[in-house]
């Protein structure tokens, strides 16, 4: 596409579609005259109003690109120049900082306010009381030496009255999509319609982001100073970790995240009552599919194939979730750990390795160095 904006060529706009000059080859020429011969349909079924091809002041056009599909999936198309575009379009009014994102991601607040409670309590004491959003919020600013910076930065976060301004500047300027009228234009004219349209896109989508973040803001106006700074904390590291329970943004997926908990040391016994110390670990469950248990750290047992990070938990008649929820979560941390620390049987030697050497000469993992 960019090549194709940066030539000297004239485009045909016919229909919402580009039609892209046919070069002048006798090949060429007889295989148009065939298809535009009497009873020989040129016209595209998908799209029944604009032909093939288009004779223009003696010359033949091509339909080659659909203007709306490149405008909706340019994103992807050419993500490095979108990116760009966008990045200057956010510089221009001061919001290249999405601080507001934690509180528009579904998954992060599952993962803070409904997940966390379950494996972090607030006291020592028998009784487990149910954790409000305010004292989730209240037990991260105890555990975590937030830095100085996010409750500077929370007091802007609270006042809304600037977000309100920009709101009102981007309104009077939302421009609609037009599409460019039917005829020949030359390349320099596509390129600056083009690149205004990829504005107006830009502006909508950021328009409709600020408008929910605006919701979202009016709604903490009234929230504490420290529970602002501890969003805004969260926002920026995409990582936490509370008494041995946390949660680490994947880079490879936008919103997904690894939610894990510790496992300590443990011992596990062999066929002749040997004891072997198993090192601490991170059993892990990801917020985008597959929703299996998995060991984060480079480890080795029984229920592992190999001896490598990132490994599955073997369970054999565990059913893996479909979506991730709360309670599916919970659910497949707890499996996994307990697979770990209880789930071997040494008189039956599950799993994919033994703890003790057998006769059997098949290559397996070796756990002599972890015997007591």
């Amino acid at each position: 596409m960019r090549q194709l904006l940066n030539s000297d060529m004239e485009f045909l706009v016919e229909s919402d579609f580009i039609y892209l000059p046919l070069l002048l080859d006798p090949a060429i020429e007889n295989e148009v005259q065939n298809l535009l011969r009497p009873g020989k349909p040129v016209e595209n079924p998908g799209h029944p109003e604009s032909k093939t091809i288009i004779t223009h002041k003696d010359r033949q056009f091509v339909k080659a690109l659909s203007i709306h599909s490149i405008l909706e999936n340019y994103e992807v198309i050419n993500a490095y120049d979108y990116k760009n575009r966008r990045k200057e379009f956010l510089t221009k009014y001061q919001l290249t900082r999405e601080v507001d994102d934690i509180l528009l991601d579904d998954t992060l607040k599952t993962i803070i306010f409904q997940v966390m409670p379950y494996f972090v309590r607030k006291n020592r004491g028998l009784q487990r009381k149910k954790l409000q959003d305010e004292d989730i919020l209240d037990l991260i600013a105890e555990k975590i030496d937030i830095p100085e910076k996010y409750y500077k930065e929370a007091q802007t976060f609270r006042h809304v009255e600037h977000l309100k301004t920009v709101l009102t500047g981007l309104e009077n300027k939302k421009q609609t999509f037009k599409p460019p009228g039917n005829g020949l234009l030359a390349t320099h004219q596509l390129r600056d319609w083009f690149h205004e349209a990829i504005h107006a896109k830009i502006l909508a989508k950021e328009h409709d982001r600020l408008t929910k973040a605006l919701q979202i803001r009016l709604q903490f106006s009234q929230a504490k100073p420290e529970h602002a700074a501890t969003l805004l904390y969260i926002a920026d590291t995409g990582s936490m970790e509370i008494d041995g329970f946390g949660f680490a943004r994947k880079n490879a997926y936008k919103g997904a995240y690894f939610v894990y908990k510790r496992i300590g040391e443990y011992v596990l016994k062999d066929y002749y009552a040997r004891s072997y110390l198993f090192p601490a670990c991170r059993v892990a469950v990801s917020t985008y599919t597959p929703f299996r248990p998995f060991v984060m750290e480079k480890y080795k047992h029984p229920f592992l194939l190999r001896h490598k990070s990132g490994q599955d938990i073997c369970m054999k008649h565990f059913a893996p979730s479909s979506e991730f929820t709360a309670e599916n979560a919970i659910r497949v941390l707890e499996e996994g750990l307990t697979a770990l620390r209880y789930g071997y049987n040494a008189r039956r030697r599950n799993g994919y390795h033994s703890l003790d050497r057998t006769w059997v000469h098949i290559p397996t993992i070796d756990f002599e160095d972890y015997r007591m």
